[in-house]
């Protein structure tokens, strides 16, 4: 598939700002996001002429393109602006500079390529294409780029959808990042997985406290700070939550067992009788572990600061993702019940994001969506299914009933792994059908003005005009 040269160099420049997020407004390199803004005025001259733009709390971006029609509900894209640093301890593994933007063996290098200026550019491309074209949407289509989804989004993300409501918009759907076209990644399912998040964990942090007396480290009681706080970690470790299966992942399996047929589908279909089975097999694999029960992992952990002193204080902070259908309390009653130590404070720490609701998918817009994947991903199947991360979409729950968490993009398990990564780096070829993706996209959420008012969605669908 050819790439369009201007595609690429626009990704390649938008890299080489270095618009990375941190908790500490001081850190916070502000400018940046500036720059990245005018950039993108220049870079996409239409786009700023025939849309609207806004920006939205200093530093986040919302673009407004009129429907001709202001009965029907609007869509939003979003993603965002921000990235992740750049750890120094893996500076001397990066092939390439991270911020330079080198366009290379048919790839685009560099942090962000592949979360999630990538995105930013394909959808901003996609409607000056539109444009170029002549396109005018009937639906009312918002562009929404956050500049802190990295950290949470509270003042990005959190803020468009505050200036939304003001308006009093509601929205027909939110498209946002979040699972993508798995290859090989389930024994006995030959054709790619398009996986599509119709529903998200929620995400705490725990902080878990340990005080003692010091002292020196010659005359050490039988338990110290550090000591108490490592048996509640490992008492965490082994008794995970208990699995279960939510009505998303099941949906998800219905599917994919119908395809593997044999024991697969039989199981499924008598599910009662084989649940034990089911979550026993889906538990061995970390991929689907993650699918079946709140997760939790220690990953800050403090205490000491001399070999022969004794800390007065041990400390870790426990990331949680919880499963739909659990929330921070019963997180907090099930730490409490396996640690069975009154020493071991526990407290929550940070921002708590609750489960998000559950998708539908017997929707028009979710068959608008599924259309849109098969035209760009033809031997894909496309499957709803859980997203164990949380992203920018967690903001506009109030505004919809419908959002879809979806990166147009194939991955494997070690390219998947690139993201946050050393050497995160995006192939020419997705970046083009992404374009190609999102300009589908809004023809087939905005483009028919009869598509809600029709009885059988799957036909109007299909009477979409997506040339």
């Amino acid at each position: 598939m050819g790439t369009r040269a201007g595609a690429v160099e626009k990704l390649a420049a938008v890299v080489r700002y270095e618009t990375v997020s941190a908790l500490d407004s001081a850190n916070f390199r502000y400018s940046e996001f500036e720059r990245l803004h005018a950039y993108l005025a220049q870079a996409f001259p239409l786009v700023h002429e025939r849309l609207q733009v806004e920006v939205i709390n200093n530093y986040s971006l919302l673009y407004t393109w009129a429907g001709q029609d202001e009965q029907l509900k609007p869509v939003l894209f979003t993603a965002h602006m921000d990235v992740v640093p750049v750890e120094a301890a893996s500076e001397e593994e990066w092939l390439e500079e991270p911020f330079a933007g080198i366009v290379k063996d048919g790839y685009v290098w560099g942090r962000g390529t592949m979360d999630d200026k990538y995105r930013v550019v394909a959808m901003l491309e996609a409607v000056e294409r539109l444009l170029e074209q002549g396109y005018e949407p009937e639906r009312t289509l918002y562009l929404a780029f956050g500049h802190d989804e990295e950290i949470g989004g509270d003042e990005g993300a959190g803020k468009i959808s505050e200036h939304l409501q003001q308006l009093d918009v509601q929205l027909e759907a939110v498209f946002d990042e979040g699972l993508a076209v798995a290859e090989r990644v389930i024994p006995g399912i030959k054709e790619p997985l398009a996986l599509v998040g119709t529903a998200a964990k929620g995400s705490l942090n725990l902080l878990l406290t340990v005080n003692g007396t010091g002292g020196h480290s010659s005359a050490p009681p039988a338990e110290t700070p550090i000591s108490i706080l490592s048996r509640a970690i490992s008492r965490l470790q082994q008794n995970p939550f208990k699995p279960r299966l939510t009505s998303t992942t099941r949906e998800s399996l219905e599917i994919l067992t119908e395809r593997m047929g044999g024991k697969y589908r039989f199981a499924m279909r008598h599910y009662g009788l084989f649940k034990k089975k089911i979550l026993k097999k889906l538990a061995s694999d970390q991929a689907t572990d993650v699918l079946i029960r709140t997760k939790l992992v220690p990953t800050i952990i403090a205490g000491g600061e001399k070999n022969n002193v004794l800390p007065r204080q041990a400390s870790a902070v426990l990331n949680v993702r919880i499963l739909n259908g659990e929330n921070d309390q019963t997180v907090l009653d099930y730490v409490r019940k396996v640690i069975k130590d009154d020493r071991v404070e526990i407290s929550q720490y940070g921002v708590y994001t609750p489960p998000s609701p559950e998708t539908p998918t017997n929707t028009w817009v979710y068959d608008a969506l599924k259309t849109t994947i098969q035209q760009s991903f033809p031997d894909a199947l496309v499957v709803p299914a859980l997203f164990p991360g949380a992203t920018d979409a967690r903001h506009y729950d109030s505004l919809t009933s419908n959002i879809f968490r979806f990166a147009p993009q194939v991955v494997d398990r070690e390219s998947a792994q690139l993201v946050h990564n050393v050497n995160e780096r995006l192939a020419l070829s997705v970046l083009e059908r992404s374009i190609s993706f999102y300009a589908t996209l809004v023809r087939n959420t905005c483009g028919s003005a009869e598509l809600e008012h029709l009885a059988d969605a799957e036909a109007a669908i299909l009477g979409i005009d997506t040339e």
